[in-house]
């Protein structure tokens, strides 16, 4: 294969511009697909790195329609340090009998919470202070029905005490019906709202000893209350609903790249299509000279292999930088800060599709060109 590269290298030197479309082709395609994939493995990563925050704790246990028994908060507290957070849906508005009410999401927590990460306020610094009796934090949505600085949640009147910035567990507690309401425990009996028949989730969140695992803990709690129908989640599933969402987009996008790279494919054909007839005073020379069927396959699948490395090559490096961008333009609006970083898994799977793609696309214009003879080659320049 000395002689077919050497060809190559040698004819390489006049040049890309005949392969331009098969360059380019493959950059987009690889882009897209390593793109995609780099975002998906960094907000997995960062969901990982973050799933203590997000789940609120090391484990979550979680009850429907009621709330733990003394002997199974008991049982939960000898695991470590407890937080109860009651989620549930009611009607907030104005403290007037005339004003408009809307759906909220009221979350009432304890004293405890947060047990990792901070809730924070707009317009104030540092985590947001305990709550007093009879005060809610509000989302910023919400604030224009708090009229006079109070708020009606249910069949009670808080004073509204800040407008939540930041909500360390906002992501792990899943999709939200309505802005979010966040009061005292204490103070929900006074609301009405958890009457018979009401819906409601009662977690508890464990911050565990260093040397106890999730898993352990599980397994000693399921052990000492076998008949309690727990949904117990620990810190590596953090947030399921938002990561299989990311990875099904994930798949999604990458099957809509893949698609274009496929379509990208009739480009590439058609650029080494071009490019070969361009070369075929040269191919006629080379074959008149006594070169092989074979030495021209390899001499230009060479050249053609060069350049769709080198492609794919700068297709993976912009993939790679998709999350970065993303995070400058829109990293707000993500669910999840991004983990930045390289990530290979993605990348390679980008660069496999694109050289799969080239080899597929460019074989039969290779072969055509090897088929043909000298003579039938000078006989088309002549014309």
């Amino acid at each position: 294969m000395i002689t077919p590269l050497r060809l190559a290298l040698r004819e390489l030197r006049g040049g890309l511009s005949g392969l331009r479309l098969l360059a380019i082709c493959l950059v987009l395609g690889v882009a897209a697909i390593a793109g995609v994939g780099s975002l998906a493995s960094a907000i997995d990563r960062g969901i990982a790195d973050n799933g203590q925050v997000i789940l609120g704790g090391d484990l979550a246990a979680q009850l429907t329609q009621r709330r733990a028994t003394a002997t199974e908060r008991a049982a939960l507290v000898r695991l470590g340090r407890v937080t109860e957070v009651i989620r549930l849906r009611g009607m907030v508005g104005g403290p007037g009998p005339d004003d408009d009410r809307v759906l909220a999401e009221v979350k009432a927590v304890d004293g405890a919470y947060p047990l990792y990460g901070a809730l924070t306020l707009a317009g104030r610094s540092g985590p947001a202070p305990a709550l007093r009796p009879g005060e809610v934090y509000i989302a910023p949505a919400l604030v224009t029905r708090a009229s006079r600085g109070r708020l009606t949640v249910g069949a009670a009147s808080f004073r509204v005490a800040g407008t939540i910035a930041a909500e360390p567990d906002a992501t792990g507690d899943g999709f939200a019906f309505g802005p979010r309401v966040i009061m005292r425990g204490d103070d929900l009996a006074t609301t009405g709202l958890l009457a018979p028949g009401s819906l409601f989730r009662a977690s508890y969140r464990i911050e565990l000893p260093p040397a106890v695992t999730p898993t352990a803990a599980a397994r000693a709690l399921k052990a000492a209350l076998p008949a309690t129908s727990w949904a117990l989640t620990d810190r590596s599933n953090s947030a399921q609903g938002t990561r299989q969402f990311i990875d099904r987009l994930g798949q999604f996008l990458t099957l809509v790249g893949l698609t274009a790279l496929v379509v990208a494919g009739v480009g590439v054909g058609n650029g080494v299509t071009a490019y070969l007839a361009a070369k075929s005073t040269t191919i006629a020379a080379l074959k008149a000279m006594g070169a092989g069927s074979g030495t021209i396959f390899a001499s230009y699948a060479f050249q053609i292999g060069v350049v769709a490395l080198a492609a794919v090559a700068v297709g993976a490096a912009f993939g790679a930088a998709v999350p970065w961008a993303v995070v400058a333009a829109a990293g707000d609006a993500l669910p999840v800060p991004p983990a930045l970083g390289v990530y290979p898994a993605p990348l390679a799977t980008a660069a496999a599709y694109g050289l799969l793609i080239a080899a597929g696309f460019a074989v039969v214009p290779l072969v055509r060109a090897q088929a043909l003879p000298a003579a039938r080659l000078l006989r088309d320049t002549v014309a």
